[in-house]
């Protein structure tokens, strides 16, 4: 069985395994471009990586919106871990992370639509219209 170990990103190796993750799942993956995948935001932002023993293979990063409002972004697996519910572990660590300071700190996503259910499944709630990222349709989500 694997056993997966979710950390907060400390230091710059740990974000070029982000940055890696990041560009595999979403530039090489989904064809999305690097200008908009790397938009300069990553330094306002927490980011956390899940391993599998040392190997780096899931990530996202978290910014704050506003007062108590987090948005988790760029939430990227490996394909090889899409099925082993490492998924389900970042999102959960992140949620505990946020609301574990301040329990009315609330979080809210993007998510594609392509992986929406997978979100409801951890108790988000879409709300809004669907609208476009990089040609890839999306839905507000909030938890």
């Amino acid at each position: 069985m694997n056993k997966f170990k979710f950390q907060k990103v400390k230091s710059s190796d740990q974000m070029e395994l982000c940055h890696a993750i990041r560009k595999k799942v979403f530039c090489e993956e989904q064809k999305i471009s690097e200008d908009i995948e790397f938009d300069n935001l990553d330094d306002i932002c927490e980011h956390f990586l899940v391993f599998n023993d040392q190997i780096a293979i899931a990530t996202a990063r978290v910014r704050k919106k506003q007062d108590c409002v987090y948005k988790i972004e760029r939430v990227a697996v490996l394909i090889l871990y899409r099925k082993l519910k490492v998924g389900t572990l970042l999102i959960k660590q992140i949620i505990d992370q946020y609301q574990k300071v301040d329990k009315k700190n609330s979080i809210i996503l993007h998510s594609q639509i392509s992986v929406e259910n997978f979100y409801k499944s951890l108790k988000f709630i879409s709300y809004g219209k669907e609208f476009t990222e990089d040609g890839i349709l999306h839905i507000a989500m909030k938890h």
